[in-house]
């Protein structure tokens, strides 16, 4: 799994602006450290970062004074020591402690969106810790299940890490939506959006419960900018594809039970493929709402066909179990690849695809109420 990394792109910088919001970064190096450089950075658009303020550690300290007019988030770096830490510029006093030695945890706080940052700091580092812990934990039983080419063992062995892993990310993607005053909660959304997460409705709803203070800021107002031009792409990709008499294009897929399973064959007199994974919340909390659709227009002619994102076939099953799904679905196991996902050009989920008798496609995107009133018309 790739770790988490802060983006940080230009902005105008603010030091030295005219402003009574004062702030102050203090912390301690010990004086066996006495002379060396600290540095206040800024990452520039290019990736490069460009030293705002520096000074000397003077008695095992150093300290950085200056006027926060604009939040937004900065590093603070010791290169003699090889230290580095983010956080964010605002006003009042925000202290550092730099990790020195193995065992030592970094910590920074003083300040609202600071102690909200070491929080979240502290819970990432507790689930890399979890996972280190299990393997260390069960190293000896994995290399004896190699040894004996004891798959089953194996397997479990894996799966505990994957869960360990889910509820990491699963922490980040929930974060937002839990946490909407945190100034984290917008650098999370703005990371996904930017390193191509293309669950759009979730971050677009997650933007939208924002403080306002944070929408203002530099990353709000680049997540801004990124969820307007995604939408433009989809309205746009939307009206391409609900062109009149544009058929669906058929397609096949093994179910839970590895039986091949194809469009053709499950189609109704009105047919909705329903794009989603075990993993995506919108999904799973769309997914009571299309049950009950479904329990009540089957009957006169609705067919679904569920298309999973999922690369856990476990995980899989256990969502279909859980939900309560009823309706046939299929899933490649190759999670963004899917080959049916590509084929419709499924850039976010849940997507829904309606098509009338004839297979032809006469609706995209619609959920909830929506995606209802259409079907009904059509089995009219």
């Amino acid at each position: 799994m790739k770790r988490f990394y802060f983006v940080m792109l230009v902005s105008s910088l603010f030091l030295g602006c005219q402003s009574p919001d004062k702030f102050t970064i203090e912390g301690d190096l010990g004086k066996e450290n006495d002379g060396k450089k600290v540095y206040l950075r800024f990452e520039n658009q290019l990736g490069v970062l460009k030293d705002v303020d520096s000074c000397e550690v003077k008695d095992g300290k150093f300290e950085f004074v200056g006027k926060a007019t604009y939040l937004d988030i900065f590093t603070v770096s010791a290169d003699d020591l090889n230290m580095a830490m983010n956080i964010i510029l605002e006003p009042g006093t925000i202290s550092i402690k730099f990790a020195k030695k193995p065992g030592d945890k970094p910590q920074i706080g003083g300040t609202p969106y600071n102690d909200q940052l070491q929080a979240f700091n502290e819970k990432y580092m507790q689930f890399d810790e979890d996972i280190y812990n299990y393997q260390k934990k069960n190293f000896d039983k994995f290399r004896k299940a190699q040894k004996e080419n004891d798959s089953v063992t194996i397997k479990k062995l894996y799966a505990a890490v994957t869960a360990i892993n889910t509820k990491k990310f699963d922490y980040f993607k929930e974060y937002p939506t839990k946490n909407s005053s945190h100034f984290m909660s917008v650098i999370l959304i703005q990371q996904r959006l930017f390193s191509g997460d293309t669950a759009f409705i979730a971050l677009r709803d997650a933007y939208k419960k924002l403080d306002s203070k944070l929408k203002e800021t530099r990353i709000g107002k680049q997540v801004e900018e990124r969820l307007k031009a995604i939408e433009n792409r989809r309205l746009n990709k939307q009206k391409e594809t609900t062109t009149p008499a544009v058929k669906a294009q058929d397609f096949s897929a093994k179910n839970p039970e590895g039986k091949t399973i194809s469009l053709k064959q499950s189609m109704g007199k009105v047919t909705l493929i329903d794009f989603w994974a075990s993993w995506c919340p919108p999904c799973r909390k769309e997914n009571p709402n299309v049950l009950k659709m479904y329990e009540a227009l089957q009957p006169k002619g609705l067919a679904i066909i569920g298309v999973s994102l999922d690369t856990s076939a476990e995980a899989w099953k256990k969502a279909i179990a859980k939900d309560g799904l009823t309706w046939t679905q299929v899933s490649n196991l190759k999670g963004w690849k899917d080959p049916i996902a590509v084929q419709y050009k499924v850039e976010e989920i849940p997507t829904t695809l309606v098509l009338d008798a004839q297979g032809t496609i006469v609706a995209r995107g619609l959920t909830g109420e929506a995606l209802r009133s259409k079907i009904e018309t059509l089995l009219k």
